[in-house]
């Protein structure tokens, strides 16, 4: 079994990698707080330095790898496997010597219960071979066999001691996991599961986090988004505290979840603010969905429109494509709130 040392100026710490584990997958299962956004290729923040030669990537094709200096042993922890001993650069202020509280574990699963609920949206699960703690609004890499590269998808609702896991997954154009669902129609399905993940976390019981919250979504972004909103309703959040959402897709025949959201509505009447968009419809067409208002535009132009001071002192969370987040941030900046106070993991 291959030992890996994991160096910078604050330390090193060294662990041991399973065969076919990535860097990053070894490390956070040690509990080893390595850098990360996505763990699943997209995003680059795992970015690290090995000696060239050292690891073998397991996605070329990997859209956070086209821009390695390969020259200069730069690789994604995320996507690296090793086959001998090795040590990795991580650059950064990280302390290796922390450990993390809450570590992510390799698991086996049945892929299951597929079911299309909107034009290019289907729901799925996944019984795990055992049981797995999670917080609200955490994720799971997910890698069906045979399938270079693991995927990030969020649950969309909120368990302890989880023995079957749900979720949403949207067709992306050559997409080797949505192709599988949506094209060949597998509606059952061996997966190799890594997880849990994710930083755009909620939990009710912290002090710091039980406030009002204001949640601004795009399309089957909405997944972990519904984790959040289901950990609050099960505490009564709202009752005592406000929420103030935007949901947004292109045309009217794509939303789902409406019957979810309508329940999250009717848990405090009077403190649950929630709206939908559509950004290719004629202004004459939107009136109202399922009792929720319904706008004109995209999620972050809807948003501004609600009145100035509608974001102070709320916790944020985002979830959406990268022009979607891009708007919302920017917009959730410019009122004001800080960037400790906005969540978002960034799989796009």
């Amino acid at each position: 079994m291959p030992k890996v040392t994991f160096l910078n100026k604050q330390g090193r710490v060294a662990v041991d990698c399973h065969e076919g584990e990535t860097l990053l997958q070894a490390g956070l299962r040690q509990g080893v707080p390595l850098p990360y956004g996505c763990g699943a290729g997209v995003c680059s923040t795992c970015v690290a330095r090995a000696r060239p030669g050292t690891v073998e990537n397991a996605w070329a094709d990997a859209p956070g790898a086209q821009n390695l200096k390969h020259d200069k042993g730069e690789c994604l922890l995320c996507q690296s496997l090793v086959t001998d001993d090795c040590e990795i650069l991580v650059p950064g202020k990280i302390d290796l010597a922390q450990t993390l509280a809450d570590t992510p574990a390799h698991y086996r699963a049945r892929l299951h219960d597929v079911a299309v609920v909107a034009p290019d949206v289907a729901t799925f699960q996944l019984s795990l071979e055992g049981q797995a703690d999670y917080t609200a609004g955490q994720y799971f890499l997910i890698r069906l066999e045979g399938m270079q590269g693991y995927r990030p998808y969020s649950m969309t609702d909120f368990q302890r001691e989880a023995q079957t896991l749900n979720f949403v997954i949207k067709r992306i154009p050559n997409g080797r996991f949505s192709d599988e669902i949506f094209s060949n129609g597998v509606s059952e399905a061996k997966v190799d599961v890594f997880g849990p993940m994710g930083l755009a976390t909620f939990d009710p019981s912290d002090p710091q986090e039980s406030r009002d919250l204001v949640c601004l979504v795009g399309g089957s972004g909405i997944a972990g988004i519904m984790s959040v909103l289901d950990r609050a309703v099960s505490v009564n959040h709202f009752e005592s505290h406000r929420l103030l959402m935007v949901f947004g897709v292109r045309r009217r025949e794509d939303f789902f979840f409406l019957d979810e959201l309508r329940r999250v509505k009717e848990s405090a009447p009077d403190n649950v603010s929630i709206h939908l968009a559509v950004s290719e419809e004629g202004s004459e067409e939107v009136d109202a969905l399922s009792d929720f208002p319904l706008h004109q535009g995209f999620v972050h132009e809807v948003a501004e429109g609600l009145g100035d001071g509608v974001f102070e002192n709320r916790l944020a969370f985002l979830g959406g494509p990268p022009a979607m987040l891009t708007g919302s941030l920017a917009l959730l900046l410019g009122a004001g709130v800080p960037v400790s106070d906005i969540r978002y993991d960034r799989f796009g």
